[in-house]
Order: structure tokens, then sequence, then C-alpha cells
């Protein structure tokens, strides 16, 4: 039996490891649910990886004189997280 029941419809809970966090997901409603903290850590990782983004797109537009428009943009990732 798992430790956590949803809050919305009372099916088992499972703990997922995302991006170094660990994470409550509902099986059957696909809810997620944060501990204290965790929304903190995600959004500083995704902020960081916005950084290195940005970084990147202005040197290869500096070398090129072209767009960057090799990689999704950092917050589309972590929205892929949910997934």
């Amino acid at each position: 039996m798992p430790l956590l029941l949803c809050p919305n419809c009372q099916a088992g809970m499972q703990e997922v490891n995302r991006n170094g966090v660990m994470i409550d997901i509902c099986s059957q409603c696909r809810g997620v649910w944060l501990d204290r903290g965790e929304l903190e850590k995600l959004l500083g990782s995704a902020r960081t990886a916005e950084n290195d983004w940005h970084r990147e797109q202005e040197d290869y537009y500096k070398h090129t004189g072209k767009p960057y428009k090799k990689k999704k943009h950092p917050f589309s990732q972590l929205m892929d997280m949910f997934d």
C-alpha cells in the first residue's frame, strides 16, 4: 500500500525523481503534489537552464548573425517534466 493518498481522488501516489527533486504523482488522476521547497528547487533549476539557453543564443548570434533555433526553451522542458 502506498504511503500517500491523493487529496483529489484518494488513489495511491508514487514518488518520482524529476531533476533531483522527489515529487508525488497520483497514478490515477495524474495530479502532481509538491512538498515545501520543491517548487522553488524546480524553478531554480529552470532559471539556471534559461540563463544558459539565453547565453547560448547570444553566443550563436554573435558568431553567425543568425537566430538560434536548435533547442527548446527551458520552460517548455520544465513543463515536459510533468508528462
